[in-house]
């Protein structure tokens, strides 16, 4: 028998609620009935957190909720290994290109100035990659210490940003939180859990979204819609 539950439900709203054309919202304690796969997950297969790693599953760098909301039911954080591995191939990319682009002279390579702006790059790659970071519960979602509740948004837009989609989103208590939706997708159930509350902001609170936003996510019009 084929399974049918790794893909949220297409929202067919009719009636303005569009109450049942959603998968439920979890309990805010609980985080039960946990919700389905949602669609357009680019990630591919990844390994177990406690297996992966390219995450610091170190139980004291676990998110801390926000003030007054539910517990974190999932969380990323980048480990200094796959800042590493960052690093590296920061290093040997730009080494690479500047050997392209100099015709593969070997001239420059006594410029002490050449190595200290490689490893430069090197060191803010490392860094840039070490604080990748994101985390939800049943009602919320995270990065660093900016949130939004994900069943309260008024806004859902999306941009690409050097061929990478961020995610614009603004709740009704008018938190923002602009994040890349790679980091959504560093761990699968925190984007199934953002991507329910997402749907259910468009369904059922009339959400403004934008086209991309939209063909991107999967997420039907409403009369609110923008773009």
């Amino acid at each position: 028998m084929a399974d049918t539950s790794t893909n949220a439900p297409e929202p067919q709203p009719e009636d303005g609620s569009g109450a049942s054309s959603v998968p439920p919202k979890p309990d805010p304690q609980t985080g039960l009935p946990f919700p389905p796969h949602a669609p357009t997950y680019m990630a591919g297969d990844k390994e177990l957190p406690e297996h992966d790693r390219n995450r610091d599953t170190t139980l004291s760098k676990k998110h801390q909720p926000p003030p007054g909301q539910g517990p974190t039911l999932a969380w990323y954080r980048a480990s200094s290994r796959k800042a590493v591995f960052a690093a590296i191939g920061t290093f040997v990319l730009v080494t690479v290109l500047l050997f392209v682009a100099r015709g593969f002279a070997t001239d420059w390579l006594h410029f002490w100035w050449v190595w200290v702006a490689v490893g430069a790059a090197a060191v803010l790659a490392y860094f840039i990659t070490k604080v990748e970071n994101a985390a939800a519960g049943a009602e919320w979602v995270m990065e660093n210490k900016t949130w939004v509740r994900t069943y309260e948004l008024t806004k859902i837009k999306a941009y690409t940003y050097s061929n990478s989609l961020n995610l614009h989103l603004t709740d009704t208590g008018g938190r923002k939180l602009e994040i890349n939706i790679s980091r959504l997708q560093d761990d699968r159930r925190i984007w199934d859990l953002t991507y329910n509350g997402i749907l259910h902001s468009v369904v059922n609170n009339r959400a403004d979204t934008n086209q991309l936003a939209r063909s991107a996510l999967k997420l039907p019009k409403t009369d609110y819609s923008v773009g």
